[in-house]
């Protein structure tokens, strides 16, 4: 991976963990909002929902629990973001069922079905962003061994 001007990890021990694995000194460690609210989205929904991001979608136009969260998490992202110096980059870990709703909110009107499954370990994204905004997304989805992949 490319030099990170800034990284910020999640409170579970496995982010922090992860960070290290890659190579990467941690700069921030935060408690990111759960992507898991009662009554909308229960643990681990997402590997049962045949389009996750498209549900997700839904339950974001919606406006309720969830949109809160996506927008914490996007409000935490940008707040990184400052810290970072033009052209700079950051690395956010995170876990799933949290990151792919923020995901959604940030490109609310992009092709959601084309995105595929949820993401497994070690997947994430490179997204960019330009005076605040987010402009462009790119899913990182390395081929992960048979082990590690929820079937």
């Amino acid at each position: 991976m490319a030099r990170m001007d800034y990284v910020a990890v999640g409170d579970q021990p496995r982010h922090l963990e992860t960070a290290i694995a890659m190579g990467f000194a941690v700069d921030e460690q935060t408690t990111w909002p759960s992507g898991y609210v009662e009554g909308e989205v229960g643990h681990h929904d997402q590997w049962t929902w045949k389009e996750p991001f498209v549900h997700y979608a839904t339950l974001l136009a919606e406006g309720r629990r969830l949109r809160v969260v996506a927008e914490e998490h996007l409000s935490h992202w940008r707040r990184i973001l400052d810290a970072v110096p033009d052209g700079g980059a950051a690395l956010v870990v995170s876990s799933g069922g949290s990151i792919e709703p923020a995901l959604v909110a940030a490109f609310p009107d992009d092709d959601h079905a084309r995105w595929g499954g949820p993401l497994h370990q070690l997947q994430g994204a490179t997204i960019l962003i330009d005076g605040g905004r987010f402009t462009s997304i790119t899913l990182r989805r390395p081929l992960l061994p048979r082990s590690t992949r929820n079937e």
